[in-house]
């Protein structure tokens, strides 16, 4: 408990104190103090570290400011302390020091090697070759109609066979809350992309085809109109690009690590000191990146 505290406050307050060192060339760069402790000046370079590497950085600056400031005014605060304490010549501090700068180097050195492994190239052999085996999907455009019950629904569909335009009913009656402003219109989508009692009734359909009966899901009774159907390109190289990274990465720290292992003279034993007759397992995220771990 005492390592897991001294580390978070050697986090915190490593972040507060950095800035402080070097006053004369932030102020010549546009970073102004926004806070003094005890006479040091701490500046908003410190401030929007801090903010960038912790969870409020999902909020706006702006609306977490005051939180911000308070965590690295604290950290000043407890470096300070620290000192007076003489904390950096703790053995259990030096040791918590060697274990992240090491922790640092490996994760540093395998990300390194990895980005620059991962290039646009790389990226867009792999988009290329995911469009290439990518099988053709089938979509369809639809409206629907949302009721309440089957004899509306039956209603509906009997006013729109009397020459109602399928638009203005589901402005007027569907439970749909979108319907109003689109009149009921779902844009393209596929058979995955809907519950299956409506994917299956609509996909059946026709274009321009409008449902004959009524069709019963969890959310109510639906009348669809099939209006056209098309087969769905493949996603674009800006939209796959995350994934197509995350798995380019993840295959790449994999082979730099089993590389490095057999090139390298290791030799396993047991807690008792016994030698292994086999290696194990190598864990799921072994491989994977600092920014690809679960946190």
């Amino acid at each position: 408990m005492l390592a897991r505290s001294l580390r978070a406050a050697a986090f915190v307050a490593a972040l507060a104190a950095a800035p402080a060192l070097a006053d004369d060339a932030a102020k010549e760069q546009g970073d102004p103090v926004v806070a003094t402790v005890n006479g040091l000046e701490i500046h908003k370079s410190t401030l929007i570290d801090a903010y960038q590497h912790s969870r409020l950085s999902k909020a706006p600056l702006d609306a977490v400011y005051e939180q911000v400031l308070d965590y690295v005014i604290t950290g000043q605060l407890l470096l300070t302390e620290a000192k007076k304490e003489n904390l950096e010549n703790d053995p259990e501090v030096k040791a918590e020091f060697r274990s992240a700068q090491n922790n640092i180097l490996e994760q540093t050195v395998l990300t390194r090697k990895v980005e620059a492994a991962v290039t646009d190239d790389e990226l867009h052999k792999r988009y290329d070759e995911m469009v290439k085996n990518s099988p053709a999907k089938e979509e369809i455009h639809a409206r629907h109609i949302l009721l309440d019950s089957e004899d509306a629904a039956k209603q509906v569909i009997a006013d729109l066979k009397g020459g109602a335009k399928f638009e203005d009913e589901a402005k007027a009656k569907s439970k749909d809350p979108s319907a109003a402003q689109n009149g009921g219109d779902l844009g393209f989508f596929g058979k995955d992309d809907m519950v299956a009692e409506f994917a299956d009734a609509a996909f059946k359909m026709k274009d321009g085809e409008i449902s004959e009966t009524p069709v019963k899901t969890q959310f109510g009774w639906h009348v669809i109109q099939v209006v056209e159907r098309r087969t769905a390109p493949p996603p674009s190289f800006d939209e796959a690009k995350a994934n197509l990274v995350g798995e380019a990465r993840n295959e790449e720290a994999q082979r730099i690590i089993e590389a490095l292992q057999k090139d390298a003279d290791i030799k396993r034993f047991n807690l008792d000191g016994t030698p292994q007759t086999a290696p194990p397992a190598a864990p799921a995220d072994a491989a994977k990146p600092a920014d690809q771990k679960q946190n």
